[in-house]
């Protein structure tokens, strides 16, 4: 038996047999995920339930909610609906995605989500949506009122009081004012005049896979340092897509409750959903949603914020949980704060123990223990587009030089390795953003040191945009962002130093002992190398060839190691090399690749140096990396002048659009028809398609044929089965 078919719904047999025999179309998904869950392993094994259990069953869940049941006309209910909620009611759209109730009860940890009993379409119901605003009233709108005791009332009349509803930690809220009157134990409650309905999608909400990846797992529960050797360890939960529009309501409770408590509701509802965000990790931006009417925001002392926009300068490889979806090729809130958390420890390590590091990041970033008080959100501006990411196209439009021997890869090969390789006689190619996109990126803070923790914030953002990247390949100058205004890197190192104060730790003196993960005090000085030119695909293509060269001169030597793992070392061997204690087979580049842009608008090419104690001591890797540094600064120059200077920016590709069915009836065997390439769902490297919904592979595909995923082709229907879901595809003779 494989791995899956040793999973089992933990069910007696005979119902679990009614369930599988149901076609699709009759399960609901809420009970599939509540109830019918394939989480238990018959030969006790609980090793990968990631991969074994979580993926899969949130695959399933996205596969049912795809469209309405059978028989049920969304638009007609949704109307129907919308009759019953009165003229007090706006629209508002998520601008990045957005999950709540993940720790509902489920056989799955932190996979739920909210799912209409009845109807099975994502919905935020109305008492979340009347904390939200509450939250909001309390927290941002009350101090910035003149006149806090009849503020503090107004609230109370929108949306009531119990019996100790104003205690807080054993004591009285602390934002309540004193003038106020205190509800005890002993008063009796009183309901609220305004009723927060449920809000709907005004069109059927399609369901993700989306995913969150520990980089430092050790870190967070063994309390190791955090090192760039641990691998990411995913979980797989459900959200839905950015861009989906909900409907709100708020309604009088009686016909007599003053118009200006409506009003004011109104105002808690938008403020709650645009500052706060609704759901579950809003602190990571989920659940961010844009007010489609006018709407601004109150500025509260209590949570500042600070906003700017951020610009890739290179093309930037992202994704979510399938790589090989274009539209989940976005920057997502949540790799944004997983970046600034990396970025931020540099601040600090070094002058604490890994347990104050941690205590540290807690009060930040927040741990499993309680949620972040900084957060993070990211709003695209304009169209974003992704591209399939072609590296022979790309070599042939832009004339990249070609390698000096057939022994030597081409630049842009050696620095994108695996975004688009061959699988089972398929490419499988990665999307990427082209320079130029760009989004608002608005940082917020609460708590009693809400200025502190933002400037800690701020400063992670600084390094990032000055030094680091995002997505795949970032160390290797893809995905920059440019310059963010006023860098200092030495007053970065007073905040961090002032924050430790804050924070109970005494001023100390950097301690190379303490230095057990990349920390700014040992990074080796930023070395900057003017471009002289636009095209970046030259310029990541020459800073390749350039530290390709050097690798070269390690050809065989053990010592190359140092430049990060796993890195291939061909006999004849020469030289030592013993990783660390901590590391096995992996360890990211000590070293980090930039670019950014000057007055003119022409690359300039920053690279930083983070020696590491595990690779394999800090003063072996301090002397190898100042050797490469030494390599750059007099190679790189000359690439560029001869190969880059003056040329301009290259043009991104043509945009292409999604693959649509060129059929909308029903399919039939023998039909012609237009269907998407997908990746081989079981992982064998069997040549798949899909169309309408349907998955099957492909047959008789003659020899030699390449196919790439997402690419559209035309296939004969061998056979098809609507009732079993099933499908099976010929190549056309």
């Amino acid at each position: 038996m494989t791995p899956n078919e040793t999973m089992v719904v933990p069910l007696p047999r005979s119902t679990t047999q009614v369930f599988n025999n149901l076609p699709d179309k009759e399960k609901h998904p809420g009970l599939t995920l509540d109830k019918y869950a394939t989480s238990w392993d018959v030969m006790g094994k609980t090793d990968g339930l990631s991969e074994r259990v979580q993926r899969p069953m949130v695959e399933q869940i996205v596969k049912l909610s795809k469209k309405p049941p059978e028989g049920i006309n969304y638009p007609d209910l949704f109307a129907r609906w919308c009759r019953t909620l009165g003229k007090h009611s706006f629209t508002a759209t998520t601008s990045g995605p957005m999950t709540l109730h993940l720790a509902r009860a489920s056989a799955l940890e932190n996979a739920g989500i909210c799912l209409h009993r009845i109807y099975g379409f994502t919905y935020l119901p109305g008492t979340g949506l009347k904390g939200l605003a509450r939250s909001f009233a309390e927290i941002v709108w009350l101090p910035a009122q003149s006149d806090p005791k009849k503020a503090w009332q107004q609230i109370e009349q929108v949306f009531g009081w119990a019996p100790g509803s104003d205690q807080l930690g054993g004591g009285v809220k602390p934002w309540k004012p004193a003038q106020a009157e205190e509800h005890g134990p002993n008063d009796s409650a009183h309901v609220g005049q305004i009723i927060f309905h449920d809000a709907w999608p005004e069109a059927w909400p399609e369901l993700v896979v989306d995913i969150l990846n520990n980089h430092h797992s050790n870190y967070y529960s063994k309390g190791e340092p955090p090192g760039d050797w641990e691998a990411p360890i995913p979980v797989n939960f459900l959200s839905v897509k950015p861009g989906t529009k909900f409907r709100f309501a708020v309604a009088p409770r009686r016909d007599d409750t003053d118009p200006r408590l409506l009003e004011l509701a109104m105002v808690f509802l938008k403020g709650g959903l645009s500052q706060l965000g609704s759901g579950a990790k809003t602190a990571s931006g989920y659940g961010d949603f844009l007010i489609d009417d006018k709407f601004t925001p109150i500025v509260s002392k209590a949570r500042p914020t600070y906003s700017t926009t951020l610009e890739l300068v290179t093309p930037a490889f992202l994704a979510g949980a399938d790589q090989t979806d274009p539209s989940s090729c976005e920057l997502r809130p949540a790799t944004l704060r997983g970046q600034l958390r990396w970025w931020w420890r540099t601040m600090h390590a070094g002058f604490v123990t890994i347990e104050q590091l941690q205590q540290l990041e807690a009060s930040v970033w927040g741990d499993t223990n309680r949620g972040g008080p900084v957060r993070v959100i990211v709003r695209p501006i304009g169209k974003i587009v992704a591209y399939s990411f072609d590296r022979n196209t790309i070599i042939r439009r832009e004339g990249l030089p070609k390698p000096p021997n057939n022994k030597t890869t081409q630049g842009l090969t050696y620095h994108s390795y695996g975004m688009d390789e061959k699988k089972g006689g398929m490419i499988v190619r990665r999307h990427y953003l082209d320079a130029g996109c760009k989004w608002e990126v608005i940082i917020s803070a609460r708590g009693p040191q809400a200025d502190l923790l933002l400037e800690q914030a701020k400063s992670a953002l600084q390094l990032l945009c000055r030094y680091g990247g995002v997505g795949s390949k970032s160390r290797k100058g893809f995905g920059s962002f440019a310059d963010l205004p006023d860098f200092n890197l030495a007053k970065i190192k007073d905040h961090a130093d002032n924050f430790r104060e804050a924070m109970g730790i005494k001023r100390a003196n950097f301690s190379p002992a303490l230095a057990q993960s990349p920390c700014l005090e040992i990074m080796l000085p930023e070395l900057s190398i003017p471009v002289g030119g636009k095209n970046y695909w030259l310029a990541l293509d020459q800073l390749a060839a350039s530290a390709q060269a050097f690798a070269q001169k390690y050809k065989h030597d053990l010592t190359k190691k140092a430049l990060g793992l796993p890195r291939n070392v061909r006999p004849p061997i020469t030289g030592k090399f013993k990783a660390g204690r901590h590391v096995t087979d992996r360890h990211s580049s000590p070293a980090l690749y930039h670019f950014a842009k000057d007055a003119n608008g022409n690359l300039v090419m920053r690279k930083v140096a983070f020696p590491a104690a595990e690779l394999p001591t800090l003063k072996d890797s301090s002397d190898f990396l100042k050797e490469l540094r030494n390599h750059i600064q007099k190679d790189l120059p000359l690439r560029f002048q001869q190969n880059v200077a003056g040329k301009s920016a290259s043009s991104p590709p043509p945009q292409t659009s999604a693959a649509k069915p060129s059929n909308q009836g029903t399919l039939a065997n023998g039909q012609r028809v237009k269907a998407k390439v997908i990746a081989d769902p079981k992982g064998k490297g069997r040549p798949f398609a899909e169309i309408e919904g349907l998955q099957g592979n492909i047959l008789q595909l003659p020899a030699g044929v390449t196919l790439e995923i997402g690419q559209e082709v035309e296939l004969i229907i061998n056979t098809v089965n609507y009732q079993n879901r099933q499908i099976m595809f010929r190549w056309p003779s």
